[in-house]
């Protein structure tokens, strides 16, 4: 969709990831999103604070769909008096199932949570903000801090059969914050780059590596840009 807010799911539900604040999103993502949530089940999840991967905004998607269900990390906080609603705060290495969604988190290196869902024995994991940060001008303890958060996670993923990954991609890093190494590590059916900050042509040189045949890469170019899986 746009930098890491994505949207997938099936005929009758729809799960919708870090819908980002006015900054970072346009009218015209808001209303592919609301095309797409209209009128199905929707489970909504918000992996932390950060204006570039959450908004207010999404608690206006409940107007329009069948159900809907709010997944936030617990750094998110809400006031009661904007909303109505029934929201689930999440912390780090919590399990949960919500009408059947199986959802378990994972400490970020940076802020809030990672998911990771099973939805009909299929397993699909959400990064947020939890990549391979090794940022030069850090101290070599804090990039071996944030570095082990990263590879201990993978660790764990590598032992499931995960058929849809989204990880970022920067490359103003050296490591492109870990897209390789998740590859090559654990092996997802199919991996979407995200965290692009709108350089979605730097998915033509993930492309380029040598990689594990098995994992299809979604090269999107551009907002409402869509890839069928069969998983």
């Amino acid at each position: 969709m746009i930098h890491s807010c994505f949207t997938m799911g099936s005929d009758d539900t729809i799960f919708l990831f870090d819908y980002p604040g006015p900054r970072f999103s346009s009218p015209t993502i808001k209303n592919l999103v609301r095309s797409r949530l209209k009128d199905k089940k929707a489970f909504v999840f918000a992996s932390h604070s950060h204006g570039d991967h959450f908004s207010t905004e999404i608690f206006e998607f409940d107007k329009i769909t069948s159900e809907t269900y709010f997944v936030l990390s617990d750094d998110i906080r809400v006031r009661e008096k904007e909303h109505t609603l029934d929201l689930m705060y999440v912390c780090p290495d919590d399990k949960i199932d919500i009408d059947g969604v199986e959802i378990k988190t994972f400490k970020s290196n940076d802020a809030g949570v990672a998911f990771l869902i099973r939805y009909r024995n299929k397993y699909i994991y959400f990064g947020g903000d939890l990549a391979r940060w090794d940022w030069p001008e850090w101290s070599e303890e804090k990039r071996k801090e944030h570095t082990k958060v990263f590879d201990e996670t993978l660790t764990m993923l590598k032992d499931l059969e995960i058929d849809l990954a989204f990880s970022n991609m920067d490359k103003r890093l050296s490591s492109w914050a870990g897209p390789v190494q998740f590859i090559e590590t654990v092996e997802p059916k199919y991996f979407v780059p995200m965290h692009t900050f709108g350089n979605e042509i730097w998915i033509e040189d993930l492309l380029k590596e040598d990689l594990p045949s098995n994992t299809t890469i979604f090269y999107y170019e551009r907002p409402g840009d869509s890839i069928h899986i069969d998983i």
